[in-house]
């Protein structure tokens, strides 16, 4: 909580936490960049954005991915899939992860979604391996036990980092299935939504989805999900236990305010009634940003 007088008496007074929730990372001008993905995502629940990244970003990714997946086993349930690698907490594992989970597109199509502030809720790989049967189909905010309808909680992004197809497990989708209005799977069969290595997939919490079928002989599917979620809401992974402060303190600044380490609104947060991003300041930085 700031402690400087500028919220007057009240720091928790309508106008105020509006004005603090205004504070987004993405700009005005970011947002109306890319209305016409927000506007999809809104309509249908899912948008891709094509090759949002240059191949020296995806390059690095696989190898970072790869990496990770050397230490990693397959899941032991059929939801996380018997012959997928699932691992967690990328943030402190893949450095390389880092210029998706900042992307501004996705970062702004995120908060014109959810019209709020935002953070990270969690980050895993899914690298699916050749006989992978298909997902079941489930929502993503399903774990947030509020009453429908409710608005928009969380957005899930999934990088393809090899090309998505049909036939090595691309992510199927419900569209139109984030109907506030129920919890229910409405009727109608998913779509297997393709994209070319370098694309991102994202998709409302609430829309029905699930991973592809891997049906071939000797190919891997293997992409990076990352789950934003509104700033005031618990994250799915405990990122200040999962991510050594060690490693917080080499992450860019925004990168650090997603994973949690700024004041939410006016006073969610803090440590000693202060931003705890002063506890990564080091002795060149005069200011920081909430």
């Amino acid at each position: 909580m700031r402690s400087d007088g500028a919220y007057g008496e009240d720091p928790f007074g309508a106008d105020v936490q509006q004005a603090e929730y205004a504070d987004l990372i993405s700009s005005a001008e970011d947002r109306d960049r890319v209305a016409p993905y927000a506007e999809r995502l809104n309509r249908d629940g899912y948008v891709v954005v094509e090759n949002a990244i240059d191949t020296p970003t995806l390059e690095a990714m696989r190898a970072g991915l790869d990496r990770v997946n050397n230490g990693t086993d397959f899941s032991r349930s059929a939801f996380l899939g018997e012959r997928t690698r699932r691992p967690y907490s990328l943030l402190a594992k893949a450095p390389e992860i880092y210029p998706l989970a900042a992307h501004p597109d996705v970062i702004a199509i995120c908060e014109s979604h959810m019209q709020d502030q935002i953070q990270l809720s969690s980050l895993t790989g899914a690298t699916l391996h050749p006989g992978q049967p298909a997902q079941t189909l489930h929502r993503d905010d399903a774990f947030y036990n509020l009453p429908d309808p409710h608005g928009p909680l969380s957005v899930s992004t999934i990088w393809a980092l090899d090309d998505f197809t049909d036939q090595n497990g691309g992510t199927l989708v419900l569209p139109g299935s984030h109907d506030p209005q129920t919890r229910d799977r409405p009727p109608g069969n998913p779509i297997n939504v393709e994209m070319p290595a370098g694309s991102v997939l994202l998709w409302t919490g609430s829309l029905w989805h699930g991973g592809g079928a891997n049906h071939t002989d000797d190919l891997i599917r293997r992409g990076a999900i990352i789950l934003y979620c509104r700033a005031w809401l618990r994250q799915q992974e405990n990122q200040y236990l999962a991510v050594p402060e060690s490693t917080v303190r080499t992450m860019p600044r925004i990168v650090q305010r997603l994973a949690g380490w700024w004041v939410v609104g006016a006073s969610m947060g803090f440590v000693e009634g202060q931003s705890p991003l002063r506890l990564l300041r080091d002795s060149e930085t005069d200011t920081l940003a909430k």
